[in-house]
């Protein structure tokens, strides 16, 4: 089957290639991956059964069609300008990692071990060249801090999220008593990225000439729950009696849950002010997905937070496992709406001449 669907999606990619239309893949194009699949963890398997199997071939078909479009950017020369060039959009590599990783965790639900282990050591090897670039890139950030502080944004924390995506999938490949030392090591590299790059975020907003949301806020910065989500998933599957701990690492991404999203609430509001519905909420943007991502790793770590311990987080726990599916779900239907309707627009505007 996975041989059927790359060959499909290579000739549709081709396809469209020799008709013209070439697709700008962003670097950030492993965010609907990411978010397609923790939803299939944490929502469709578990509420939507009998989707999961169509959900699933989703995502690796995805997975295809944009690793197919960057190695045509490799052919042509532009990989490194598009990609890696930038010291801040850079870090967005972290959701090829990431994209990776949940594709593992996926072929381990669906009894489909294949060669995991190699996809796993290829997806290692390639988070330490990503650090290798990330450290360039804090080479960059802090040699001329005033150029590029205003630019900083909750991308930055993928470098947190990769890393213990790799400490997730590992204990769905390998051997979990062999596999904990090293992803104790991981776990506290994601941990000291999610520091570095929240106090980064923060000083970047203290020190904002203009405090205007429709100005200064960004799509990814919703990963500052995110990271600390994924954090605490990496937790319960490396020491899954640290009930305390956990329950630590719950609260505070339940704060910042809150604390976000009320931002993002009051930050939606000022753009329909201002700009209107459309072009304040429903220009789509591959970044959009980083929310859908969010949610749903939030909701993956309430899902494995050891119930009976703690009443108060068993009370508050319920309702957000009744409430974040519905979120979830309506959200990816939106973004796969916009995503659709931007698609067209483009392949419109390419017929007729026009800027879409």
């Amino acid at each position: 089957m996975f041989i059927f669907l790359f060959i499909a999606t290579l000739i549709l990619a081709f396809t469209g290639k020799h008709l013209g239309h070439k697709p700008v893949i962003s670097t950030v194009a492993g965010a609907p991956l990411m978010s397609m699949g923790i939803a299939l963890k944490s929502v469709v398997f578990i509420y939507f059964p009998s989707a999961t199997t169509i959900v699933f071939y989703v995502v690796i078909a995805g997975a295809f069609w944009i690793l197919i479009h960057y190695l045509f950017d490799l052919f042509h020369r532009d990989f490194y300008l598009l990609h890696v060039k930038d010291p801040i959009s850079s870090f967005s590599i972290g959701t090829w990692i990431a994209s990776v990783s949940i594709i593992l965790i996926l072929l381990s639900d669906n009894d489909m071990a294949g060669s995991m282990n190699i996809l796993f050591y290829i997806n290692l090897t390639f988070w330490f060249i990503y650090i290798g670039l990330v450290i360039r890139n804090y080479m960059f950030i802090f040699t001329n801090l005033k150029k590029y502080i205003h630019q900083i944004h909750g991308g930055l924390l993928l470098t947190c999220v990769s890393t213990q995506s790799i400490v997730i999938s590992g204990y769905h490949v390998l051997d979990g008593a062999e596999w904990t030392g090293r992803a104790n090591t991981l776990l506290v590299i994601g941990s000291l990225f999610y520091i570095l790059n929240f106090l980064l975020i923060v000083f970047r907003y203290v020190t904002a000439s203009d405090k205007d949301l429709t100005v200064n806020w960004v799509n990814t910065n919703c990963i500052l729950h995110g990271a600390l989500s994924i954090t605490g998933v990496a937790l319960t599957f490396a020491h899954p009696t640290a009930f305390s701990l956990m329950y630590i690492v719950w609260t505070l991404s339940f704060v910042f849950f809150l604390v976000i999203e009320t931002i993002e609430i009051i930050w939606a509001f000022q753009r329909i002010r201002k700009l209107g519905w459309r072009h304040g909420l429903f220009d789509y943007s591959p970044t959009q997905w980083a929310r859908v991502f969010t949610f749903g790793m939030f909701l993956f770590f309430t899902e494995r937070i050891p119930t009976g311990h703690h009443p108060w987080i068993d009370a508050l726990a319920q309702p957000l496992q009744l409430f974040l599916p519905v979120v979830i779900v309506l959200l990816i239907a939106v973004e796969v709406t916009l995503m659709s309707l931007q698609t067209y627009r483009t392949l419109r505007a390419e017929r007729t001449g026009t800027i879409a």
